[in-house]
């Protein structure tokens, strides 16, 4: 009989345990999920002036068209290089994380 109330208990404790994992790996909105990779072609460029780019539109392999959001310097991906790959239609290659529901990015590569 105690074998039984200790195998029991244990079984409880090992579903309220993994409860709680379970509740703490999905986390809150405002989470960063990771970082993803996405290639494709740049449709859209948006700027704030002619050194720094504010966000772009990507459509994937797949045909999906994906919005990015660009906080910081990307290097030589200026408005005017980034509209070059639009007008020419070479492919690009963008690392990114997900804030609060938005794409945004974190480095953009040729596509070799």
């Amino acid at each position: 009989m105690l074998n039984y109330k200790i195998r029991f208990f244990s079984y409880i404790i090992s579903i309220i345990l993994f409860l709680i994992l379970v509740t703490l790996s999905c986390g809150s909105e405002n989470e960063i999920q990771g970082v993803n990779f996405v290639s494709g072609y740049v449709v859209n460029v948006e700027s704030l002036s002619l050194k720094q780019l504010k966000s772009f539109e990507l459509v994937d392999k797949n045909d999906h068209k994906i919005f990015f959001v660009v906080q910081g310097d990307l290097g030589k991906f200026s408005p005017s290089h980034m509209r070059q790959h639009m007008l020419i239609g070479e492919s690009i290659i963008v690392k990114y994380s997900i804030e609060d529901g938005k794409n945004i990015v974190e480095s953009v590569d040729d596509l070799k």
